[in-house]
């Protein structure tokens, strides 16, 4: 969006107001970030609204190497890790009765045609998810559920790109055991 430059030149010159016509451009996009850390709509509409007054704040900072929609998302992103890490520090074990009856009749069967509705996968991939450090959860979130590529990652987090092949590797490694005992614990 090449006219986010002119609209930026507009703010820093004085058009404060304007900052709104770039949350309303933008907007989806952060939400559509957010809701792969976070589910619940709330918390999003909260994160969003950080994202933002942190993005207005350092407007200044911003040098239009790269286009405002990735500095966004990058601001975005710290959001949605700083988020993790209060979340990790209060989260409390959920039991797998908490889980629901789909879930832990999936979990029981050995069928492998029975196919996990998707709310179901989500809760359990969730819970599975919360065994991971938030930096891990990061990884694996940006690489396989946004199909970010690693150089991406590297500018969003700021880890180098061998930092994180290696967290990306051992993060999947941590995941699959987390799944493994959910798997055990059903038995």
């Amino acid at each position: 969006m090449s006219d986010d430059a002119e609209l930026l030149e507009r703010i820093r010159n004085g058009a404060t107001d304007e900052f709104a016509e770039l949350v309303r451009r933008h907007q989806s996009r952060v939400f559509a970030i957010l809701h792969r850390y976070e589910r619940d709509a709330h918390q999003v509409e909260d994160l969003a609204q950080e994202a933002f007054v942190k993005a207005w704040r350092a407007l200044g900072q911003f040098d239009g190497r790269a286009p405002f929609a990735h500095w966004l998302s990058s601001i975005t992103t710290r959001v949605a890790l700083d988020h993790l890490r209060k979340e990790k520090r209060r989260q409390n074990e959920i039991g797998l009765p908490e889980l629901g009856d789909d879930a832990l009749d999936w979990l029981r069967r050995n069928d492998e045609k029975n196919e996990l509705d998707a709310h179901s996968a989500a809760e359990l991939l969730e819970l599975a998810m919360r065994e991971l450090s938030p930096a891990d959860r990061v990884v694996i979130t940006l690489q396989e559920l946004e199909g970010r590529s690693v150089k991406e990652i590297t500018a969003a987090t700021g880890a180098s790109g061998v930092a994180v092949r290696v967290r990306a590797m051992r993060a999947r490694s941590k995941l699959k055991r987390a799944l493994e005992k959910i798997a055990k614990e059903k038995l």
